[in-house]
């Protein structure tokens, strides 16, 4: 059933009154919103952090949030309520907030953290059981993204404003090392990456309205699907079913299959802002914060890719970013009060 909310403006009362539409015309009670069970205070981010990507290292049993402008890595145990955090990975910046400045991207491999600084456009080796940084190494452009592939050891950078993906071979013995190998043209993108490491295929968007398959072996653009977005950000990825979720700036999630062509098997409407998303295969659930409704929607995902919505939860205006700890309970970004929102 489609609804009449528009999800517009940044007016908090009238986005609550379109969500609580939304749930009554899906049988769903309206009667309150789900709230945090928990809230983490990043230590240095009171004035505000401009975070971006969160995700679980399930091999450090953390979820690792890099702290924009506070220059570090914030790290949170879900299971002993835990927080850890990793200084120097940028130089801390106490008036800025956006998600331009600091350390916005992480990716593990091996018992290191690589960390993204877009301040000097380098790739920071960080040692997370030691809690320091290691070495440094210069980018081409801006970094966005950061995602590691086993099988090649290779590190892929996102580099937006360069519309590029940078690529660098990694060593790790005796210590973690850096060399590049080479870049990926993407004109208009790329937003957001996925590495599927067994099949060889990456998954980055466009900006607008498509997402790019890139096989890896070769670093060329292999297709591009339309994803079912106006506007493309986002992507969380189930490597079971190969189906690829898509987050809508617009207010949407789709779910494109992987195996089939990248065939758009489900959309559903969520709040809007849209950013990033994220899966968890345990429950067969979809996170999608919307910044602008200040509401998290979560969606089950059924075997054929149908969506159905579970609930929508009370986050904060500009809560962009999720990560899920596959067991239930997922951890979204506050960037205006420099918290992050635990959800069980």
């Amino acid at each position: 059933m489609r609804s009449s909310c528009g999800w517009t403006g940044a007016r908090w009362a009238l986005a609550m009154l379109c969500v609580g539409g939304l749930l009554a015309a899906r049988g769903a009670s309206s009667a309150a919103l789900g709230a945090p069970s928990r809230i983490i205070p990043i230590p240095g981010g009171t004035h505000g952090i401009g975070f971006d990507d969160m995700d679980y290292v399930p091999e450090l049993g953390q979820v690792v949030v890099p702290a924009g402008q506070t220059g570090a890595l914030a790290l949170i145990d879900p299971r002993r309520h835990a927080l850890t955090l990793i200084p120097g990975i940028t130089t801390p910046q106490r008036t800025a907030r956006g998600h331009g400045e600091g350390t916005t991207s992480a990716a593990y491999a091996w018992g290191f953290l690589f960390a993204s600084d877009r301040d000097t456009h380098q790739v920071v080796i960080v040692d997370p059981h030691g809690n320091r940084v290691l070495d440094r190494v210069a980018l081409s452009a801006g970094p966005d993204y950061l995602r590691y592939d086993p099988v090649v050891r290779e590190l892929w950078v996102t580099e937006p404003a360069a519309q590029q993906i940078e690529i660098f071979g990694v060593d790790f013995a005796p210590a973690p090392t850096l060399h590049r190998v080479g870049t990926i043209r993407i004109p208009g993108g790329p937003e957001s990456l996925v590495i599927d490491a067994h099949r060889g295929l990456a998954y980055t968007n466009l900006w607008k309205r498509e997402t790019v398959v890139i096989d890896v072996a070769s670093r060329r653009v292999q297709a591009r699907w339309r994803n079912g977005c106006q506007g493309s950000r986002g992507l969380a990825w189930n490597a079971a079913s190969r189906f690829l979720f898509v987050g809508c700036a617009e207010g949407q999630v789709s779910v494109l299959d992987a195996g089939h062509g990248g065939r758009v098997l489900a959309t559903a409407r969520t709040g809007r802002g849209v950013d990033i998303i994220a899966y968890d295969a345990s429950r067969q659930r979809l996170y999608a914060p919307g910044a602008r409704s200040a509401t998290m929607t979560t969606l089950h995902v059924a075997a054929n890719g149908q969506l159905t919505l579970e609930g929508v939860y009370r986050t904060a205006l500009g809560a962009h970013c999720v990560a899920s700890d596959q067991a239930g309970q997922a951890f979204v970004c506050d960037p205006r009060h420099g918290r992050v929102l635990e959800f069980d």
